[in-house]
This record gives C-alpha cells, sequence and structure tokens, in this order.
C-alpha cells in the first residue's frame, strides 16, 4: 500500500506551518509536503503517478497568488482527479463552498475550525472514502450532498476571470480568439450559473470565488 500524503497548498506562512505542525503531531505515519503557491503544488503533482496521486490528500486555500480561485481548483483536480481536495478558506461563504465542491472538492473546511474537529475530519479521511462532501465549520460538521453545486466549465472559468479583470466582451473574444457573439454567451452563462444580473455582481462573486488582483496579468 502506498504511503498517504498531504499536500497543503498555503500562501500565508504562519498558517501553512500552524497546520503542518498539526498534521505532524497528528498523523506522524503521513508523508507532508507544502506550496505556496499552485503553481508550486502542480510542479509538485507533475512529478507523481496517477496511481500514487489516489493516496494523496490536497489541502488549498483558493486565495492565492498568481493561479487561483477556481482556476487553482480546477487545474489541482485536472492534475490529480483520483486524490481528495479539500479546501481550506479564511470564508465559508455558500457561493464559495458551492463552486468548489462543484469543480471536484470533496470537502471545504473553515478556518476558524477548531483543531480537534479538522484531525477528526482528517482522520477519517485518511482511512476511508467520504460518502458525502462535508462543510467543517466552527459550528460542526455538515453534509452538503443537497447543497446545489455551482458548476462552470474550464472555459467559463477563463470568462469569469477576464470579467474580473475588467474585459468587455469583445475583449474576451479577441484574448480568447473567439466570436464576440461566444463570448457574450459564456458570460450569459457564467450570470445564471451564479445568479447574478450584472457584471458587477459577477466581479463581487470572482472575489467571494477566490479570484485575487495578483491574479491579472
Amino acid at each position: 500500500m502506498n504511503k498517504k500524503t498531504v499536500l497543503i497548498v498555503e500562501d500565508h506562512p504562519l498558517y501553512r506551518q500552524a497546520l503542518s505542525n498539526l498534521i505532524k503531531v497528528s498523523f506522524p505515519d503521513v508523508e507532508l509536503q507544502s506550496s505556496s503557491s499552485a503553481e508550486e503544488a502542480l510542479s509538485v503533482l507533475s512529478k507523481k503517478s496517477k496511481k500514487i496521486l489516489g493516496d494523496w490528500i490536497v489541502l488549498i486555500d483558493p486565495s492565492l497568488p498568481g493561479l487561483s480561485g477556481l482556476s487553482a481548483v480546477r487545474a489541482l483536480v485536472e492534475a490529480a482527479p483520483s486524490s481528495n481536495l479539500v479546501i481550506i478558506s479564511a470564508t465559508d461563504d455558500k457561493l464559495q463552498v458551492s463552486a468548489c465542491i462543484g469543480s471536484g472538492a470533496i470537502a471545504f473546511i473553515s478556518k476558524s475550525t477548531p483543531p480537534d474537529r479538522m484531525t477528526e475530519f482528517l482522520g477519517r479521511l485518511l482511512r476511508e472514502k467520504l460518502a458525502h462532501p462535508e462543510l467543517i465549520t466552527r459550528e460542526g460538521n455538515s453534509n452538503i450532498a443537497n447543497l446545489k453545486p455551482i458548476r462552470l466549465t474550464p472555459r467559463q472559468i477563463e470568462v469569469l476571470l477576464l470579467i474580473f479583470q475588467g474585459k468587455s466582451n469583445r475583449d474576451i473574444a479577441q484574448a480568447l480568439n473567439i466570436i464576440e457573439a461566444t463570448a457574450k454567451a459564456h458570460v450569459s452563462a457564467i450570470f445564471r450559473e451564479l445568479n447574478v444580473v450584472n457584471r458587477t455582481q459577477a466581479l463581487l462573486a470572482a472575489q467571494k470565488l477566490g479570484f485575487r488582483p495578483t491574479s491579472i496579468n
């Protein structure tokens, strides 16, 4: 049997170190790795076989420098589809929870969660696959199987990032080498999925989903 590995993807050094220490003390037999960016994590994952990655737990804060938000979540899921990807976030906004679960995360942990509750969850995840997606917060654990996931395609995530950058439909079309009507169709589909009615609301939603100004080129 392959040794279980936990990969922490977190840019805040103090929280990354605190989480590392918690895991080392609670699960001394687990191999622990850490990255400060999604790009660094993708480099780590690319060097491992798909079979080995099935025993990995990836803990990621989607609010990262560089590749961030749903773009980072989706990239890590595609790089290691058999791994267990868990979101660790400073918020537990339902929009972000729904979108992360819809993008392939198996659980969402608020950073306000007490250490004992986090270790209990990680212990279960190290032993077995989750039957349903879970939300873990300071108040407790919630089965969120009935929460409607927000499902954005990779292309729609690209378009949402461009909306976040203030691009018009024409700009989006030029950036993605598509016709303007297709760009408009993507924008409309994003609005429906996020339940927003204009670009301002979409931009605010993108912020809740973990996109950061540092992701703008």
